[in-house]
């Protein structure tokens, strides 16, 4: 366990919306993160989802990389910096 922030976690630039992404909820709406085989995306999303694991559906391969090309720039990275940072876990997280 690592206490170090997540570098590809939510930050202040990620807008919390109106409704939870996953149920379509109101109540408790944080911004969470979640990974994707093309990169990781931000979301708004209830307690509830957080706590069940659900996570707001990806419905197409352009729908994620939008989705994770708004994050990046939230972050202030560019594709190479976040796919540095996913390798770099990954090689934790198998180390």
């Amino acid at each position: 366990m690592t206490t170090t922030p997540d570098p590809l976690g939510p930050t202040v630039g990620c807008p919390l919306g109106r409704r939870c992404g996953a149920c379509g909820g109101s109540q408790r709406l944080a911004v969470a993160s979640y990974q994707t085989p093309v990169g990781v995306f931000c979301a708004t999303v209830c307690r509830a989802c957080v706590a069940a694991g659900a996570a707001p559906p990806i419905r197409s391969w352009g729908q994620a990389c939008e989705r994770v090309g708004a994050h990046r720039q939230h972050l202030g990275l560019d594709l190479d910096q976040m796919a540095a940072l996913l390798q770099a876990e990954h090689q934790e997280g198998s180390g």
